[in-house]
């Protein structure tokens, strides 16, 4: 049996919520805090999907997306606990873009701290690392610079300059497989959103992912802002994810 080193990982990563497919801890799926794994059965290391939440933090919502992807995909999903920090900073939109840049900062961090324990998880495969999040996680998941990942999915943000970031900074490269899913009416980052009066804004990403040959945008109708769990949301990524770990 194998036993995950958490011990000295920071808070974010201890009290993230883990999942990961029958066969690894047990006969049975497991869901909790990667502070509580059990001990893990020697195998093949699994691919990873990281995945951010949003402002929110984590909720049913999130542990539910979680379970998706490894019923259906079979890799682990690890979604680090921003909230997790001690006297994190919080805001209420509309709010300084100050307010917001300070939390993005955080995320970012997020990410790094989250690679760098990897060594103490031998049942990921660092290999096969996806970066997923939703909207204030997806502002993570677009900044983020490094190389490290496969590919990227990002939910619910427009990847463009708009009231929630001083611009938009987007860390991915030309070549790198994303795909963007977003609301064709989002409340928040959509054209014609209360928050974004004013700017000129396209409410979606066809110009951040211009000239990326390997990145998707698709837009949902009607669909709500957090919209990760939809039938359609989860059909399109599990065809992503497939193609990435394949």
């Amino acid at each position: 049996m194998l036993r995950t080193d958490s011990a000295y990982l920071p808070e974010p990563i201890r009290q993230a919520m883990l999942t990961l497919p029958a066969g690894v801890c047990g006969d049975a799926p497991w869901q909790g805090r990667l502070a509580a794994l059990p001990p893990t059965r020697p195998g093949q290391p699994l691919p990873l999907l990281l995945f951010m939440h949003g402002s929110s933090g984590l909720n049913e919502q999130t542990l539910a997306f979680q379970r998706w992807a490894s019923d259906t995909l079979g890799i682990a999903a690890l979604a680090p606990d921003s909230f997790a920090r001690r006297k994190r900073p919080r805001y209420q939109s509309p709010a300084p873009v100050e307010q917001y840049e300070a939390v993005h900062a955080l995320r970012q961090e997020e990410i790094a701290m989250m690679l760098a324990a990897l060594p103490r998880l031998p049942w990921v495969d660092s290999q096969r690392l996806a970066l997923a999040g939703s909207s204030e996680g997806g502002v993570a998941a677009a900044r983020w610079r490094g190389q490290e990942f496969a590919g990227r999915i990002i939910y619910g943000w427009s990847c463009e300059d708009n009231y929630f970031v001083e611009k938009a900074d987007n860390g991915f490269n030309a070549d790198c497989p994303l795909l963007n899913l977003l609301s064709d009416a989002d409340p928040f980052f959509g054209r014609d959103s209360q928050y974004n009066r004013g700017r000129q804004v396209d409410g979606d990403s066809r110009r951040a992912l211009a000239g990326m040959p390997k990145a998707r945008l698709v837009l949902l109708p009607n669909a709500p802002h957090t919209l990760y769990n939809l039938p359609e949301a989860g059909m399109q990524a599990t065809a992503f994810l497939r193609g990435l770990f394949a």
